[in-house]
């Protein structure tokens, strides 16, 4: 078994739904109901504008962190950029796109870059 079709981190994944609002507006947000998940969890590096956040003159008041999270391939959901992880006890955001690796059925596979504020 490859370890594309494994995880180890217990996760809830709230994906991104479509709401109207009171004007009849259509909205996105995260789903208010979690779906349980295995994922794949790496801190991802930092550089340029991301890291020099960290560095302002309210550190250690505010931090950002940044991870790649990868789903078993099984995994049936595509997440959208409203949708939300939450990891030992955190609330984590999905920053950006999915990421799709394509080059070989075998390693073919999505990832998705989280942050916390």
């Amino acid at each position: 078994m490859s370890l594309l079709d494994r995880g180890s981190e217990e996760v809830i994944v709230f994906p991104e739904e479509a709401v109207t609002d009171k004007d009849g507006n259509v909205r996105s947000r995260p789903s208010k109901v979690g779906i349980p998940a295995k994922a794949r969890l790496q801190v991802q590096g930092q550089s340029g504008t991301s890291a020099r956040r960290q560095d302002q003159d309210n550190e250690g008041f505010e931090g950002e962190k940044v991870y790649k999270i990868r789903f078993p391939r099984s995994f049936p959901h595509l997440l959208g950029a409203q949708a939300q992880i939450e990891w030992r006890g955190q609330r984590w955001v999905v920053f950006g796109d999915p990421n799709y690796y394509t080059n070989s059925r075998r390693t073919a596979h999505v990832d998705y870059t989280i942050k916390r504020y």
